[in-house]
């Protein structure tokens, strides 16, 4: 059994190893736009998903538009995709290949960004730093469909591949987090905070990934006179938005 398990979290491929640890103070770094550098996420949970909610930390100085979050499935490419557009200035959130449009602008400063979505309701949140966007109602009775591919770093046009340079993140991005369900506000100031509530299809310090090419981990960054911003103190168990 434990020689399995060994097998299951350490597996070799070609251009990377799949790994589970701890990422807490710790991020991902893609240095260069590529259509071969990223990072692929694998989830304790297959699905399908009748609502999720997703968060994670992004610092880039891109002045393009670049992907967050791409959630692939067999017959959906963008079947839950989080997009920063930042020529017209607006940050998307797809389901079911359908896009749904929020004005919020890129950013050069590290930030936090949490999407909630109920497919019972419709109700889609977007919160930027712990800020809610206002509501939106989408995608109303659809689920997202099972057996995801999850890549941080680039976005799928096709089924776990088919990149696009222009679209490649270039940057840092660190604690994501996914739950299959939604969360409320008083969770997610747990979650972002606090450190006391961890996603239970995407668990930032218990994660299961893969990195491709130039895709590397580094230790996360504090300004110098740490107030609090956006940092993790492990000692004090907060994460700085």
């Amino acid at each position: 059994m434990e020689k399995m398990l060994v097998v299951i979290l350490i597996l070799a491929s070609a251009s990377g190893i799949l790994t589970q640890s701890d990422m807490s103070g710790k991020v991902f770094f893609i240095p260069q736009a590529s259509s071969t550098s990223y990072v692929r996420l694998y989830p304790m949970m297959n699905g399908p998903f009748a609502s999720l909610t997703v968060c994670l930390k992004s610092h880039t100085s891109l002045t393009r538009d670049y992907s967050l979050f791409s959630l692939a499935t067999e017959t959906k490419e963008n079947d839950f995709l989080l997009f920063q557009e930042k020529k017209n200035k607006r940050f998307s959130v797809s389901i079911g290949n359908q896009d749904l449009y929020f004005d919020i602008p890129g950013s050069s400063a590290v930030r936090s960004i949490c999407v909630s979505w109920d497919s019972l309701t419709g109700d889609v949140v977007v919160w930027v730093n712990g800020n809610p966007s206002p509501r939106k109602i989408f995608m109303k009775g659809y689920r997202v469909n099972a057996n995801p591919i999850i890549i941080i770093g680039q976005e799928q046009d096709s089924y776990g591949g088919k990149f696009d340079a222009a679209q490649s993140f270039v940057g840092e991005i660190s604690d994501v987090h996914m739950w299959d369900r939604v969360l409320t506000s008083q969770e997610l100031m747990q979650a972002l905070y606090n450190k006391d509530l961890a996603g239970n299809v995407i668990n930032w310090q218990s994660l299961s990934y893969e990195t491709k090419d130039e895709a590397i981990i580094l230790p996360q960054v504090c300004k110098i006179n740490y107030k609090p911003d956006y940092c993790y103190n492990p000692t004090e168990g907060h994460l700085y938005v």
